[in-house]
């Protein structure tokens, strides 16, 4: 029975993806923080654990167990992903970890895998390192450094009922008051993952020791107008937009280009991706049915 460590994985998607390697009877260890009650009560191990602090305490829990993966939902900098290769080293098979659609730039119908070459990255210590740039760092010490084998799941916006980020919530609750939405372009086209569908692909992955970084999306993508008719026809709201060329904030998911993934390469792997009106619009009615029902 494989032996898995989960870094994170008390939230949301990383959440579903623990509880699908319980039912499939893996043996799971869950190492967090502990600010917050882990989930799974009698089904997992617990570790103590401040990932990103190289001289932390929890360390030595779990240098102490031989783990067949590891799935960390928590690396966000070049120096978290230093620490992984060192703490694991040579005693670790395969890294799983969660990188995203940020690590891509520019304005492209459609990022693939191979827009954003980890191996030819060259890290600038003097650049701000948001999101995205924190996110590219990993992966680029991860893919050049670690001597164990390494996963990078390239997901975008993240979504389902439980989204603790609340985005598209914000959509449906304007909707339904009746508040203008602002977008800069009804042509640039948007993907989404559903975080069931994410958890899924993780435990793919783990299961086929699947090696290298995937985009993980819906198989298709829509203009913000198709998202604003969905909007409309799911709620029974006339939704107000405006589209406008100034600067908008409150709208998190307005880009002036298209901002989605091409997620063929895991697809022709073998992993069944989900098209987004099978799962997005019956999202939104179920969020607009729970906010008219409070």
């Amino acid at each position: 029975m494989k032996q898995i460590l989960v870094l994170g994985g008390t939230n949301f998607f990383g959440k579903k993806a623990v509880q699908l390697l319980l039912d499939k009877g893996y043996e799971v260890t869950v190492a967090t923080r502990g600010n917050n009650p882990v989930p799974f009560e009698g089904q997992v191990q617990h570790i103590v654990l401040d990932a990103s602090d190289a001289a932390h305490a929890g360390w030595q829990a779990v240098q102490a167990q031989q783990w067949d993966a590891v799935f960390d939902n928590i690396c966000y900098t070049a120096e978290d992903a230093r620490i992984r290769i060192e703490k694991f080293g040579q005693q670790l098979k395969h890294y799983y970890f969660t990188s995203s659609l940020a690590t891509y730039a520019g304005d492209k119908d459609g990022y693939v895998e191979a827009d954003f070459d980890p191996l030819t990255y060259e890290i600038d210590p003097n650049k701000t390192v948001d999101y995205g740039e924190g996110k590219r760092q990993a992966e680029q010490v991860l893919f050049s450094q670690a001597p164990f084998q390494v996963t990078a799941f390239r997901f975008p916006i993240v979504l389902d009922n439980d989204d603790y980020t609340k985005r598209l919530h914000l959509y449906v609750e304007k909707a339904l008051k009746h508040e203008t939405i602002q977008f800069n372009n009804p042509d640039a086209r948007i993907n989404f993952v559903k975080g069931s569908s994410a958890a899924n692909a993780i435990v793919w992955a783990i299961e086929n020791e699947q090696t290298g970084s995937f985009n993980i999306s819906s198989q298709d993508a829509i203009s913000r107008q198709t998202f604003i008719d969905w909007l409309e026809e799911m709620t029974g709201q006339a939704i107000e937009v405006d589209y406008t060329d100034e600067s908008i904030t409150g709208s998190p998911f307005n880009t002036r280009h298209h901002w989605y993934l091409n997620s063929d390469k895991i697809a022709k792997a073998g992993f069944e991706l989900d098209d987004l009106a099978s799962w997005l619009k019956p999202l939104m009615k179920d969020l607009a049915d729970e906010m008219r029902a409070q």
